[in-house]
């Protein structure tokens, strides 16, 4: 604690030192150079609704993960599933929350050209990166079948020629601890090298109160459990190497390795309560604490029996059905049996191979990946002192894909052509376990398995074409086959110890299914753009977007198959250098029109995708100003009005709901300056998002709302004149805001549901040294 107050003192004091004269570069304005057609284009240059990232900009944010990217993209937003420790991307009210691991997202993400197929995959750390590429709207084009939403393109640092590198440490609250670095260089005349690490801990944000003899329905003999949660052990590495093999051709291959241990799930409890109709079908969900009868459940007005013990009420008025109510509420306090420090690990490995060879008028490129992904998840279903059901979720996915594309460019145009495949082999499971030493069906356990196979074959095309020196015609095409298979089972097995909960008795599965699910699909675009001069760029067009079918593994073995999902998006938007280049302004607008949206919801205790049709329509814009050398200023903000028609909420009932995790108003900025002072720089960067209520459930019912929220942050950074060292302070969530980031309803089972919120405010500094 010490060395961090130290290091505080001495970025704060070299502030004070200062003399207001002139600033570094903009770090805003920063002309970025990206490759989201496939081709490298000057960001401003580019037709799409496009937000990038430098590494030195993620660098000054102070981003570490993924995510971090999301509060300075307008229209983009968080969603997730279990426990907290998977996030995906929404992005213009685009998201599939299921969370199995047999299904893709509409969000496609890429790193360095592979597309990485598990969910479970889009949360990485971010270390050693050259940028990152946010693109809004149906990218079927060229990036494939299951871009509807967008894509998010993430570019590491290559291989140099020169020696270079850096190392950079950070310490904050909650005992974290975070290295990365990267070290590069020749190692012949033809060949170079970049090794990268990263390694993070982060200690338990969430206190566990729980204590077996105090526990309702007292749990002995209990392997353990109990533990604090809320905490984050990774490392990961990644290598390059760099091959000129000649003038005209290059080689880079790759390889990268991560491993995550994780506590069990991060979740609080919020008791809730379900409204059923007469019919008995679920109308709403409330919160437990809003009804003074304290009922189970509500149909038709009255209090039912919903905890199969003959009695309407629950134990305690506001609790769930064992009478358990949350230690503190958003607090950090939880009390649950069942809670591991080391219960979820996640693992990835990847070797990747990128070769060019460059022809008289032509680029060949081929791209060559392939990734496996491996985790055990483990949670308290109940996530109290009760010694309910375990939910376990383990998925092993293995994927390979080859990329060949020529591209080029003639007097009045530019192209690119190629072939895509890409196979998936899945195995996936999911079940609930009755503790050994509890009272509910001890030591019994029912796992839903899913084995799916994915061959998916496309060839694709695009064409810039010149039709006069300010208007360009962009037309694209994108053909797909896709031949999928699952083998599904329902399986009763033996739980003998809680942290293992597969022992088969060896008897015939309950349900065994095999099923196919083969699809021909195409994307295309067609737009137009006129670029008057240097300084503006208008477009607008149409985009036809596809997101495969695939099947339902649900708990329970209720297995099926869902259709492709169609996107027509019309789009319109503009980017326009203003103030002799101290400004930029981007802006666009959209409609969506679905045909059969892939809708995942949460009915009868288990989670289903549904096709339904939806519309949505938007706008975002976006400023970034450096109106004096010293001061950068960003502002964002975006409206998004998204419905899906005739969701079917519960048996028989259908209404229009809103996407989970979808605001319908979102806003962030960022005011950083910068002055010198005789030792280098001082930047003080304060910055702040905003998003409007949302819900975590497609059902939207009351309980399922997340609140508006607002989060800020600041941090303040040295750097010395010759920008080797550098050493930064910042608060992260300034006015602690305990604002909910996800939420699972299993008002049905429990009497509760079960929110992740977002981590309390934290104090950190970083020190690092470039060489």
């Amino acid at each position: 604690m010490k060395s961090k107050q130290t290091l505080c003192a001495l970025a704060i004091g070299l502030a004070l030192q200062s003399s207001y004269t002139a600033a570094a570069d903009s770090v805003v304005l920063e002309k970025i150079t990206v490759t989201s057609q496939k081709r490298e284009q000057y960001i401003n240059d580019v037709s799409i609704a496009v937000t990038a990232f430098s590494g030195e900009q993620m660098e000054s944010l102070g981003f570490e993960s993924s995510t971090d990217l999301i509060a300075f993209t307008p229209g983009v937003s968080l969603a997730g599933d279990i426990g907290g420790q998977r996030a995906i991307f929404n992005i213009r009210g685009v998201v599939q929350n299921d969370y199995a691991d047999i299904a893709e997202a509409p969000v496609a993400v890429y790193v360095d050209g592979g597309y990485l197929a598990s969910t479970q995959a889009q949360t990485f750390g971010l270390f050693d990166i050259a940028r990152v590429e946010i693109l809004k709207g149906p990218q079927g084009t060229l990036f494939g079948r299951n871009a509807t939403g967008g894509m998010v393109n993430t570019i590491t640092a290559k291989p140099t020629e020169e020696v270079e590198g850096y190392a950079e440490l950070t310490f904050a609250s909650f005992e974290q601890k975070r290295f990365e670095g990267a070290v590069s260089g020749a190692l012949s005349d033809k060949v170079s090298g970049r090794i990268s690490v990263m390694a993070n801990h982060m200690g338990n944000i969430l206190e566990n109160v729980y204590e077996d003899e105090a526990a309702p329905d007292t749990r002995a003999g209990s392997i353990g459990g109990g533990e604090d949660g809320y905490n984050d052990d990774t490392k990961a590495f990644r290598a390059q190497l760099n091959f000129d093999l000649s003038a005209n051709s290059n080689l880079l291959v790759s390889a990268n390795w991560a491993d995550t241990t994780k506590s069990e799930g991060p979740y609080q409890v919020v008791n809730t309560t379900e409204v059923k109709d007469a019919a008995g079908n679920v109308i709403d969900v409330i919160y437990a604490a809003d009804d003074p009868l304290g009922c189970d459940t509500i149909q038709a007005g009255a209090c039912v029996d919903g905890n199969f013990n003959g009695d309407p009420l629950r134990p305690v008025q506001g609790g769930d059905f064992n009478g358990n109510i949350d230690p503190d509420g958003s607090g950090e306090k939880v009390n649950k049996d069942f809670a591991f420090e080391d219960q979820n690990k996640i693992k990835s490995r990847g070797l990747a191979a990128t070769y060019e060879y460059d022809f008289d008028d032509f680029t060949f490129t081929s791209v060559t990946d392939w990734k496996n992904f491996t985790r055990v998840i483990g949670l308290d279903s109940d996530q109290t002192a009760s010694p309910e059901l375990i939910f376990q979720s383990d998925g092993d996915i293995t994927q390979f894909s080859e990329e060949l594309r020529v591209s080029g460019n003639t007097m009045n145009s530019k192209w690119v052509a190629g072939f895509y495949y890409l196979s998936i082999e899945t195995d996936y499971l999911q079940g609930l376990a009755a503790s050994p030493t509890g009272g509910y069906l001890a030591g019994e356990e029912q796992n839903t398995l899913a084995t799916i196979d994915t061959d998916s074959y496309s060839v694709f095309g695009q064409i810039d074409y010149d039709l006069t020196d300010e208007l360009v015609l962009v037309s694209g095409l994108r053909l797909v086959r896709e031949n999928k298979s699952m083998d599904g089972q329902l399986r009763q097995n033996a739980n003998l110890v809680d942290r293992d909960i597969e022992v088969d008795y060896g008897i015939d599965p309950l349900v065994d299914v095999a099923m196919d699910n083969d699809e021909t699909m195409w994307s295309a675009k067609l737009q137009l753009d006129y670029k008057p001069n240097s300084d503006t760029l208008l477009y607008a067009g149409i985009n036809r977007g596809v997101k495969a079918g695939n099947f339902n593994a649900p708990l329970g073995g209720s297995f099926s198959t869902y259709d492709a999902e169609v996107l027509l998006a019309y789009e319109a938007g503009a980017k326009l250098t203003l103030m002799d280049g101290k400004a930029q302004l981007n802006s666009s607008i959209f409609y969506y029109d679905y045909s059969d949206y892939q809708s995942f919801s949460w009915v009868n205790n288990a989670g289903v995708v549904f096709n339904e049709d939806a519309q949505f329509t938007g706008a975002e814009v976006e400023l970034l100003l450096n109106p004096i050398d010293a001061l950068d200023i960003m502002f964002g903000v975006s409206y998004t009005d998204a419905v899906v028609e005739d969701l079917e909420v519960a048996s028989g009932v259908f209404v229009d709901t809103t996407p989970p995790y979808t605001p319908e108003w979102q806003s962030s900025g960022l005011v950083r300056y910068t002055w010198d002072i005789d030792s280098g720089s001082v930047a003080a960067l304060v910055s702040g998002s905003y998003q409007s209520e949302a819900f975590h459930n497609a059902r939207n019912f009351t309980a399922h709302t997340i609140e508006s929220h607002f989060k800020a942050d600041a941090r303040i950074t040295w750097t010395d004149k010759e920008d080797l060292w550098s050493v930064a302070a910042y608060v992260d969530n300034l006015t602690d805001s305990d604002h909910e980031l996800i939420g699972f309803d299993v008002s049905g089972f429990y009497g509760n549901s079960q929110i992740s919120y977002a981590k309390p405010r934290t104090y950190g500094v970083t020190v690092r040294r470039n060489f």
